[in-house]
C-alpha cells in the first residue's frame, strides 16, 4: 500500500523522526515524503497513493485534486481537527482520518486549567503584583467552581475528559451535541451554564455557532473558555459582549485569525486569557503525535478505510 506524505519530504525540512519513517515502512508500507505547497505537488506525489498523510495545513489538496486521484481511498490528518480536509472528500468516498487520541488529554488540561485560572482571575492579579501593586481595583472577588453548571458544547473524547477531571469539583455537567447521546439543545446549555467550554468541530454548521444571540443567551457572569476552532467563535460578537458585561469573562487558546492582530481589543482585557494555539504541546506531544500516527497508518493498511474514518460512518 503506498502512503505520500505531502507535508514533509525526506531531508532538509522534514522533521519526522527517523525511527518512526523506519517503522512505517517496516510493517510494508511504501511511503514517499514530498512537502508539497501546490496541487501539481500534490498531484506529483501522490498520484499512485491510497493514502495521503498530513498535518497541519496542506493548501494543495483542494477538491479538483482529489478528483484526478482515483487510487486515493484516504486522507489521513495526524492530530485532532479535520477542517482541513474539504468536504468533497465525502463526495467522493474517500474516508477522513485522524488521531484524536495523540492529543485529548492534553486539549482536555489545557480547558480545564484555562477554566480555572479565569475564574480565579490568576493572571489578572499576579500580572498587578508584578507592576507593584497589591490589592487591584477590579476583579478582586473569584468565581466559585463547586456546584456550578459547565456547559461542553462538543462531545467528543477531549469533553468527556474535561468531563472527568472537573469531577470533583461536584460541576452539574450538560452537554450538547447532535451525535451524542442525552444532548440538551445549544440554547439551553447557553442559557443554564454558569461556565462554556467549546469542543466541536469547525464545521459550515459550527462556523459562528458562538454569535451574538448565542451572547445575548448566556449569563452575564458566563466564562466561556475555547480550545476548539476559532472561528466557531464570532469574534467580533465576543469582543462586544465583553465590552457591554454580556458576559464575564474569556480564555482562549485559538482566535479567528492566527496571530491574533496585535491591535484586538482582546490582548487589553483584564477579563481575558489568551495563549497562541498550544494546548496540544506537551512535553509528551512528540512521543504521542508520531506514535499514534503509526498506529493509524498500521490499521489503514489492513484496507478498512471505513472503520477508521469519522465521516463515512
Amino acid at each position: 500500500m503506498k502512503t505520500a506524505l505531502v507535508t514533509a519530504s525526506e531531508s532538509g525540512d522534514n522533521y519526522v523522526p527517523s525511527s518512526t519513517l523506519d517503522e512505517i515502512r517496516a510493517m510494508g508500507m511504501e511511503l514517499v515524503c514530498k512537502k508539497c505547497v501546490t496541487e501539481e505537488d500534490v498531484l506529483e506525489t501522490a498520484k499512485d497513493a491510497e493514502i495521503i498523510w498530513f498535518f497541519g495545513q496542506c493548501p494543495g489538496l483542494t477538491p479538483a485534486v482529489m478528483d484526478k486521484l482515483p487510487k486515493l481511498k484516504a486522507i489521513f490528518r495526524s492530530g485532532s481537527g479535520v477542517d482541513a480536509i474539504h468536504p468533497h472528500a465525502t463526495d467522493l468516498g474517500i474516508a477522513i482520518c485522524n488521531t484524536p487520541e495523540s492529543i485529548s488529554e492534553a486539549v482536555a488540561e489545557q480547558a480545564v486549567s484555562l477554566l480555572f485560572a479565569l475564574s480565579k482571575h490568576i493572571q489578572f492579579h499576579s500580572r498587578v503584583i508584578r507592576e507593584g501593586e497589591w490589592l487591584p481595583k477590579g476583579l478582586l472577588y473569584s468565581f466559585h467552581l463547586t456546584g456550578r453548571t459547565l456547559g461542553l458544547v462538543g462531545y467528543g473524547r477531549i469533553a468527556r475528559r474535561v468531563e472527568e477531571m472537573v469531577a470533583g469539583f461536584h460541576m452539574h455537567v450538560i452537554h450538547s451535541d447532535p451525535y451524542a447521546p442525552n444532548s440538551v439543545p445549544l440554547e439551553q446549555l447557553l442559557k443554564e451554564s454558569d461556565y462554556i467550554s467549546l469542543h466541536c468541530p469547525l464545521t459550515e454548521e459550527t462556523r459562528h455557532s458562538i454569535n451574538e444571540k448565542a451572547f445575548s443567551l448566556m449569563k452575564k457572569t458566563a466564562l466561556l473558555v475555547n480550545t476548539s476552532r476559532g472561528q466557531v467563535v464570532d469574534e467580533k460578537a465576543l469582543i462586544a459582549a465583553l465590552q457591554e458585561g454580556k458576559i464575564a469573562g474569556a480564555a482562549l487558546d485559538v482566535m479567528e485569525q492566527e496571530p491574533l492582530e496585535k491591535d484586538s481589543p482582546l490582548r487589553k482585557m483584564d477579563n481575558v486569557i489568551l495563549t497562541p494555539h498550544i494546548a496540544a504541546f506537551t512535553t509528551d506531544f512528540s512521543k504521542n503525535f508520531w506514535a499514534y500516527s503509526v498506529k493509524k497508518l498500521a490499521a489503514l493498511m489492513k484496507g478498512d478505510f471505513k472503520k477508521e474514518s469519522v465521516n463515512l460512518r
